[in-house]
């Protein structure tokens, strides 16, 4: 994958635990021990770094961009490289607290072992989600109201404390605050007004946990967003939906396939893409089929194709 490649390596030294320094460097000797060429490692200083860097990789005349850091850093990278018009491949090492793009391309966790797999790893498209109503992209998913309002709470402070159970804190929490808004949703030029609390939609969201396939049921190769709703204030009932997103096989009867779709909501709701929270609602958004090229795991089939890179 890197052989005879000029790579850039772009790292937020605010994710994960350790040594930046020592990560870059390490970093660094592992890509030209596979053959690239060029290697550099830039640590970003603010949230806009990821997007201009990737942004001008290209035109630089890199090869092949990595990503170090959270979902995020993730986004950030991934929407600069599609705002320049290129297609550099991206690869990530999961630094963050979730990692949810490393775990559905099939990526190791483990920091010694994922430039390895990327190294093998081979080429696959994925859609992007384009966001013009907060002028940014999402490649996981994204919500107004509870979600949006878990991630908010689920700070960092509370992720290096707790880590993935500062999610199930705040969604404790949450669940007993839900309030009714007046909601208007246009899918795909359809207009529908209803009574609800949260709206959610999911690009790229099947992954394994420890050999189990959990959900949501969300194919980021299929040209489609997957959309569901929260209608009811009930506790139980919206725990239950909630349960229900989690398990690949039961999410689908809560999912709504769309291209597009625009919200607003009466008051207005936080809005999330990708695991921040970016603002409040009007949200739009549409899905830009086989937008990114990213490298999964060599073993990684969910495009459905026997393909090395």
């Amino acid at each position: 994958m890197f052989r005879e490649k000029r790579v850039l390596t772009i790292l937020n030294p605010t994710s994960g635990a350790g040594s930046g320094e020592d990560l870059a460097v390490s970093v660094g000797q592992k890509l030209r021990a596979h053959g690239a060429t060029h290697t550099e490692v830039r640590s970003t200083q603010g949230p806009q770094d990821a997007f201009d860097w990737a942004s001008a990789a290209e035109a630089e005349g890199f090869d092949v961009v990595i990503v170090g850091g959270g979902d995020g850093t993730v986004t950030a990278a991934s929407h600069g490289v599609l705002r320049s018009g290129g297609r550099l491949p991206i690869g990530i090492l999961p630094l963050g607290t979730g990692n949810g793009l490393a775990r559905v391309l099939g990526l190791p966790l483990d920091l010694d072992q994922t430039v390895e797999a990327l190294a093998s790893g081979r080429l696959v498209t994925i859609d992007a989600v384009r966001l013009p109503s907060h002028a940014t992209i999402s490649i996981l998913f994204f919500g107004a109201g509870i979600d949006a309002r878990i991630n908010r709470d689920a700070d960092r402070e509370e992720k290096k404390r707790l880590g993935p159970f500062a999610y199930i804190k705040a969604t404790a929490r949450n669940l007993r605050r839900t309030r009714s808004n007046d909601l208007k949703l246009v899918i795909d030029g359809e207009e529908r007004r209803f009574r609800g609390h949260s709206v959610s939609g999911f690009n790229a969201t099947r992954l394994d946990l420890m050999g189990i396939p959990v959900g949501p049921d969300a194919d980021p190769h299929d040209g489609l967003l997957n959309l569901t709703v929260f209608r009811s204030r009930n506790y139980w009932r919206t725990l239950g939906q909630i349960l229900r997103l989690t398990n690949r096989a039961a999410s689908r009867g809560e999912l709504e396939p769309v291209r597009s779709l625009r919200l607003d909501a009466v008051p207005p709701l936080p809005v999330q893409i990708d695991g921040d929270v970016v603002g409040e609602t009007p949200l739009e958004a549409e899905v830009l089929p086989g937008a990114l090229l990213f490298i999964a795991a060599a073993d990684y089939r969910g495009d459905g194709r026997n393909l090395t890179a």
